[in-house]
């Protein structure tokens, strides 16, 4: 196959909202040259494009600052980065007016200002008329400001130079024409996944930038952390969460009781992931399934500005028979999905990774649930500094040098799936790790029996179905890379998540306490050799303002459930009554 080599000073690997305002920075910055590439289109895919028409940005005219720095450290229960999140307050509202100016279309009032609406969470949230008009603007704002735009190019892994980055290897997924560049600094914007779940648009996120940082032996934490999100059943409708539960959707079980209410008395549905999907795991535990999301009782008034906001949901619901004007018409079945997979590389308060001229942002990077600093608010502020940084990078090194042995080497795997005559679909290995990784009993209600018997499946597909991987065409390569990455970003949430003895974000039956102790830690991991290296990074509270009570306390979730006598701690274990 045809190669086609890049050199620039700035390469930024993802398409959507970071990487886009990382590349406009990195330019503005004064970086003579940024390539932004993207595996299907830069602004096209992904998270940003199917974003669910809010962001739950910090606005200092309208929101209180401590409160919500409080509600966001405390929402983590602590495991969050003060320090960024200070600088992520300090930012958000300039980026919110810098989309505003490039042309990303807000719903304001008669008045003109930005109108806010209630969402998941305590804090109000802006709104846009959609993902997809939204990164149209962010995607001509880059090529205006000078951003060299690369679509359909899947960057499969980096390149390095004596200990420093020097660019990335990847395929063009029509024609398979291998691309190499050769960058002063990275910025890798290209992260998250669902494992391929039932949620639209974001089927193409396989945590491709998580794979790529692992091999090359970055340090990443957060694997443990995370909830399941939740959507409907029997159709391949989404997003729109936030808009839902803001506009005042309730959940029900099989005995018609709304029970959310029940697991957070004060936010009900606006709960956060974490509440939610655990309250929904116990009430299939107890046999009340199916569960619905009731929409019916929703105002007409709020029904037409979810159509304004979430468009092409609200398009399809019509089409299924399910709105009908300004009225839903029947309750939804709801479940909950995959896990929504919250690690990435650890960085410093530059964005900097643990190898030089690398950054990472948006969902390349880890985000513990904090307020805000996830999500379409995280990624614009983070993309903003991380490419801003990156150019001041850039203009203190001399460009790499190539390597023609590793990237060699690097290219031989890549495409070694086009040379497989025999071999396993990529479907399949996907098929193998979605039964093994997404029941809810093993990813949302934890046992170390449970997630142990999930790791050793795992560690099955990896070794006896990964390296048999086919691929036909450009196309299926793509597939079989994905399929690959998925399976490594697997092994990585069930060995950090083993490792991490307590409840805290997520629910274990066999450690039920918040453990405030022993485990205020990041939980790293680490290629060493063949093997995947855990270990724990103590929290810097010493540095940071916040800091909890000692002690060890019942998780929220087990308390609710002892109360209502679903479950009882028996030597410090859930039993299930």
């Amino acid at each position: 196959m045809n190669n086609q080599e890049h050199e620039t000073d700035v390469l930024v690997i993802g398409g959507g909202i970071a990487g886009t305002f990382a590349a406009i920075k990195a330019r503005e910055a004064g970086a003579a040259e940024v390539v932004q590439v993207d595996k299907a289109s830069v602004g096209r895919s992904g998270c940003s494009a199917f974003a669910a028409g809010v962001i739950q940005a910090f606005s200092p005219d309208e929101d209180d600052r401590e409160d919500c720095f409080r509600e966001a450290v405390i929402k983590s229960h602590f495991l969050c980065d003060q320090e960024k999140l200070e600088d992520h307050l300090d930012d958000s509202a300039d980026r919110i007016k810098e989309m505003d100016s490039l042309g990303v279309e807000f719903v304001k009032t008669a008045q003109g200002k930005l109108q806010r609406q209630v969402g998941r969470g305590k804090f109000t949230s802006i709104m846009f008329h959609g993902g997809y008009q939204m990164m149209e603007a962010m995607r001509r704002a880059a090529s205006r400001t000078g951003v060299k735009l690369v679509d359909r190019v899947m960057i499969v892994d980096l390149l390095t130079d004596g200990g420093r980055i020097a660019g990335a290897i990847g395929f063009n997924t029509d024609s398979g024409e291998v691309h190499e560049f050769m960058a002063k600094s990275v910025v890798l914007a290209a992260g998250r996944t669902w494992l391929k779940t039932r949620r639209p648009g974001h089927r193409n996120l396989s945590g491709d930038g998580i794979a790529a940082a692992y091999r090359a032996g970055l340090t990443l934490t957060g694997f443990d952390s995370g909830g399941v999100n939740t959507g409907p059943a029997m159709y391949d409708i989404g997003p729109g969460n936030n808009m839902y539960m803001g506009s005042g959707a309730t959940l029900v079980n099989a005995d018609g009781e709304r029970f959310v209410e029940k697991y957070d008395p004060v936010l009900k549905e606006r709960t956060e992931l974490h509440t939610l999907s655990a309250a929904c795991a116990i009430e299939a535990k107890r046999g009340k399934t199916p569960l619905y999301l009731d929409m019916t009782h929703i105002e007409p008034e709020k029904v037409r500005l979810m159509r304004r906001v979430i468009p092409s949901p609200m398009m399809m619901w019509e089409r299924a028979g399910v709105l009908a004007g300004d009225r839903f018409t029947r309750k939804i079945e709801w479940v909950t999905e995959g896990p929504s997979v919250r690690g990435g590389l650890l960085v410093n308060r530059r964005y900097e990774t643990t190898l030089p001229g690398l950054f990472a942002c948006g969902d390349a990077m880890p985000s513990s649930g904090t307020w805000g600093q996830n999500a379409l608010a995280g990624a614009m502020t983070s993309g903003a500094r991380a490419g801003k940084h990156a150019a001041e990078y850039a203009r203190e090194v001399s460009p790499p040098e190539a390597d023609a042995e590793q990237i060699s080497e690097l290219k031989r795997q890549m495409l070694e799936p086009l040379l497989r005559k025999d071999g396993i679909e990529p479907d399949q290995v996907l098929l193998s790790l979605q039964e093994a990784v997404m029941p809810y009993d093993v990813w949302t209600l934890r046992s170390e029996e449970r997630m142990s018997r999930a790791l050793k499946e795992i560690e099955s597909i990896w070794r006896d179905q990964v390296p048999l991987l086919k691929a036909y065409d450009p196309h299926y390569l793509r597939m079989a890379v994905e399929a690959r990455n998925l399976a490594l970003v697997s092994l990585l949430l069930l060995k950090s998540s083993l490792f991490r003895q307590e409840s805290r974000e997520t629910a274990r039956e066999d450690y039920p306490y918040m453990d405030n102790i022993n485990w205020l830690k990041w939980v790293t991991v680490k290629k060493e050799g063949e093997q995947i290296s855990t270990s724990a990074v103590e929290v810097p509270l010493h540095r940071y303002k916040l800091k909890p009570e000692k002690g060890k306390d019942l998780h929220p979730i087990w308390r609710v459930a002892e109360r209502q006598g679903i479950i009882r701690i028996e030597g410090e274990r859930v039993k299930w009554a």
